[in-house]
Formats: structure tokens, C-alpha cells, sequence
């Protein structure tokens, strides 16, 4: 809303307005300028990796581990959604289907049930390795490779079961 008054005798009007607001600028104990570089550099980790995910969550039978790691968005921005999901449970007093609502409204609701339907396979690449191994010994031997803009690229793992 604006407040305009475009006649200087008669008291000032409402005149409503809009814009766009992105949910991490209501945050306010983060500092607005390490906020602002946080939104940024995930916006543009994001728009590389966009089209990896888009097809995984939409068609893949695979959940995207490898184009995850390489997108790490900031910290804040999970407990931003954790805040959010929770204010949401204790200010309906447990209302798990307004929880749902805004977890469909997020996108995440449509994407797991796709996940169910398709029987996706969801769990953690090492987390099915020691599932496999059973009682035998796992090490894990990681290194990661430089990647470009538009690739997350090779993570190599060496996986020794013995």
C-alpha cells in the first residue's frame, strides 16, 4: 500500500500496490547483505542445475544425488522451511493438511508422491552400498574432480567391501 493524497486539503488514501517478495526476505536475524549473497549464489548454483533436475524429478527413476551435492544451497534456506512448516503445525494446532498444502504449494508434495508412484529409488547411494555389504566392513575412498557451470561432473568413489 502507498499512502498518496493528491489533494493537500483532504486526508491521505491508501492506494494498494504490489511487488515480488521471495520467502527468504522475510528472514530478519540474517544479515540482509550475507542474505542477499547467500539468495544469490544459490539462485545461480540453481539455474546451472535446473535442467538436471527438472528431468530427474519429472521422468528420472533416480533420485538426483550427484546434482544435489554439487548444489549445497545455504543452511538458512532449509531452516527457513523447517521454520515455516512448523509455525504452520503449532499455529493450526497440528493441522497436518495445512503442512501439506504449503508443502504442495513448495512443490515437494507433488514430487514425492511421483516418487511413490514411480517407485523411485531414494535411497542414498552409500546407504544402499552398507545395505548390500551386510556385515562386511565398508571404506569409502571420495575425491571430487573440478566441474563447470552445467555439469555437477565425475564425483568418484571407491568402495571397498571386505
Amino acid at each position: 500500500m502507498e499512502i498518496a493524497s493528491p489533494d493537500p486539503r483532504k486526508a491521505p488514501s491508501l492506494i494498494p500496490s504490489a511487488m515480488s517478495i521471495s520467502l527468504p526476505q522475510f528472514l530478519r536475524r540474517t544479515p540482509v547483505l550475507a542474505l542477499t549473497a547467500a539468495l544469490y549464489a544459490t539462485r545461480t548454483r540453481f539455474a546451472a542445475l535446473e535442467p538436471i533436475f527438472r528431468v530427474a524429478f519429472d521422468y528420472g527413476l533416480v533420485y538426483p544425488w550427484r546434482a544435489l551435492a554439487a548444489f549445497t544451497p545455504e543452511k538458512v534456506f532449509s531452516d527457513f522451511i523447517e521454520a515455516v512448516l512448523g509455525a504452520i503445525y503449532i499455529d493450526t494446532n497440528g493441522d497436518l493438511k495445512a503442512c501439506m498444502a504449503i508443502l504442495r504449494r513448495f512443490g515437494v508434495l507433488e514430487w514425492m508422491e511421483m516418487a511413490l508412484t514411480n517407485n523411485v529409488q531414494i535411497r542414498h547411494p552409500k546407504e544402499e552400498v552398507d545395505r548390500l555389504a551386510g556385515n562386511k566392513k565398508v571404506r569409502y575412498h571420495v575425491w571430487i574432480e573440478d566441474v563447470d557451470d552445467h555439469d555437477p561432473g565425475p564425483i568418484e568413489e571407491l568402495v571397498d567391501a571386505g
